[in-house]
Parts: structure tokens; sequence; C-alpha cells
């Protein structure tokens, strides 16, 4: 019995945030996401997830009639069809955001279709997966990242980001001062990955690290530009820190270009922008086979799955310093726990997520 999608729902949860955060490189201005519910024949729902205000018009525009009508357990299809489909429009950007969100509710209702969740659907049996807290937009006040860090040190996390890049990326003596302040702090058996955020050219990402010998970084996040491959390549050469970048890439393709350029110890692919699960499957495939590492970026709820089954996985993301902790505080009404530094996947079918229908409703594109 065919069991076909046949409707697709975009809402668009998103607001200007009244004292936006920010990083060294972008300002925060909205905060909220993207949700997408694709429908099946009997009733049964999936949800996806993604960011940015342009997407919900793009799918509708762009995606919807590439999936209404077609097997949900027929993955693979659509998105080759759905990636076909934006050729024109934009290989990138907003048009693999919205593939990623609706690859992301195909599976969630491929899990609920076959009554399984996600990670067992990848081969995964894994659900406790550790977590690393983000600490520290350069919004907040140094003190505050200091008192931030030792809450989520006593919350049994063991590895901290924070981030650096003060006035545009030219003031490395306050960057490394914010650090030598968490660094004193929480001492030195928590681990510490510092986030760039791409602001630095090459040589001063160099200059950064030289002068930040002392701190103890055990990851340097996008030191440079997501596009300059080459400066990235010369900051990992200089094996001052391990080097990750990836958050900005799409597909199969941004990943083979970075592994093929020697430029990264660490892979971090978001699922709601490379191409969702399906694009994210090739990925993890192609980083393992290098024998490098992957740390996904934000949306662990989502990520989680793809970490399960992996063992070339590092850690997952997590902003407890946001309000509502983690993403999706307001459509997700049954957050997963973290609990010591370990982010715990539900065991129920697809995401194991439920989303707050009747507030998404209220934001309905349509």
């Amino acid at each position: 019995m065919s069991n076909k999608i046949k409707a697709v729902e975009v809402f668009s949860p998103i607001f200007r945030a009244e004292d936006p955060p920010f990083d060294s490189s972008f300002i925060l201005k909205y905060s909220g996401n993207v949700v997408v519910r694709v429908i099946a024949e009997d009733g049964t729902d999936g949800f996806g997830v993604t960011f940015g205000e342009p997407v919900a018009e793009y799918i509708k525009m762009n995606l919807i009639e590439e999936v209404v009508g077609k097997d949900p357990l027929a993955n693979e299809d659509i998105w080759n069809d759905m990636f076909r489909a934006i050729r024109s429009s934009g290989r990138k950007g907003a048009a693999l955001l919205g593939i990623s969100a609706i690859d992301i509710a195909i599976w969630d209702l491929r899990g609920k279709i076959l009554g399984q969740p996600i990670y067992k659907l990848l081969g995964g049996t894994k659900r406790k997966i550790p977590a690393y807290a983000s600490v520290g937009f350069l919004s907040m006040p140094d003190d505050e990242v200091v008192e931030r860090s030792l809450i989520h040190i006593a919350d049994g996390y063991k590895t901290l980001k924070v981030k650096v890049g003060y006035d545009n990326g030219e003031n490395i003596k306050a960057d490394v001062n914010r650090l030598e302040k968490v660094r004193h702090a929480v001492g030195s058996d928590i681990e510490l990955i510092v986030d760039a955020n791409g602001i630095y050219d090459c040589a001063t990402a160099i200059r950064f690290l030289r002068a930040a010998d002392g701190v103890g970084i055990c990851l340097f996040e996008e030191p440079v530009h997501a596009d300059d491959i080459a400066g990235l390549r010369r900051v990992r050469d200089t094996a001052l820190a391990p080097v990750a970048s990836g958050e900005n890439e799409y597909t199969k393709y941004g990943c083979r270009d970075l592994l093929i350029a020697e430029a990264v110890d660490v892979l971090q692919f978001d699922i709601t922008r490379v191409g969702g699960f399906t694009e994210m499957v090739k990925v993890s495939a192609m980083v393992q086979a290098w024998n490098l590492k992957i740390a996904p970026h934000f949306w662990p709820q989502i990520s989680a799955h793809m970490m399960s089954p992996a063992p070339h996985g590092l850690y997952l993301e997590v902003f407890p310093t946001i309000e509502g902790s983690r993403p999706g505080g307001d459509i997700i009404t049954n957050q997963p726990p973290i609990i010591d530094g370990y982010y715990e996947l539900p065991a129920s079918p697809g995401l194991g997520l439920e989303f707050d229908i009747d507030f998404l409703t209220r934001h309905k594109v349509n």
C-alpha cells in the first residue's frame, strides 16, 4: 500500500531580536527558525528545521512541488530532484537551507513510518553523545563569560568554546586576555575551543595562535573566512593548534574541497545547512575515510542522530547560555536532557522530538 507525501507546510517563527548578540563578524539580528512539516497520506508527519528569513519563501516557490506525491522512503530520489531544481537559483545559501529542512522532515517521517529512531536507521545504537558548551559571544563581557564557564563546568561539561575577534580581529591582546581569564578560572583540565568566526586573515590568525600559545587551545575554529581554504591550510600547517571549519560549507562537494586541500583537522558541517541527513551521511563517510573527526555545528537535537553511529564523532555543540538553553526552545516541547556533559538521544521514532503545532500554526507561511 502506497503512502506518498500529500502536503508540505512551512512555518516561520522568526523574530527581530531586541538586544541581538554578536560575534566577531556577524550580528544575530533575528531569532527563531524556519520549520517544515511533511505530511503523508495516512496522516503521519515529520518535521525539519533550518534558519534564515528568506528560506520559507524559497521553499514555497521552488521545492514543494519536487516533494509532494513522492514516496517518503525514497529520500535519495527526492534529494536529487530538489538539488536539480535549484540549479539556476542558488546552489548554496537559502536553496540548500531549504533542502536541508525538507530532508530532515522526510527522515523524521521515515522513522515514524518504520517505527525506528533515526539513529537506528543510520546504524547506530549509542544514545549518550558528548557535548561542549558554547560560551561567550563577543557581546558578553569577559567576566560574564568566566562566570558562565564555571556554571557549565559544574553542570558536567568538560569542554568549552569561547569566541574571539575583538575590533574586527585587530585586537589580539584583548582576545588573548579573554582566553587567559577563562583558563585561569577553569583550570588546566578543561578543554578550550576558540572560535574566531572567520574574522582573521591568515597572518593575523597565526599571530594570534603564537600570542595565545600558553593558554592551551584544543581546537581553533574558523580562524579565517570559510572561503579562504588556502589560508586555512596555512594556519593548519603551523601545527600550533588543530584547526576546525565547515559550518558554512554546503554538500559533499564542499567537504571534498576541504579534505583535498588538507585544510582541517575537524569538520563542523551543519545538518540544517549541508543538505540534511541524506547529504550528511555522505559527508560523515568522507571525513571518516580521511581519518579525521566530525563535530557538527548547532542543533544537537538533530545532529546527535548522526553522531550515534560515527566512530570518528568528536562532540556536539550546545548553547546553554542562550535563553531557552538550546535551539527550538519555543517549538520543541520535549527537549532531551543533557546530563554531565552528555546529550541523551530519545528512543522514540524519527527525531524523537515533539513540535508545538499550535505555536507553529500561528506562524504558518501561506
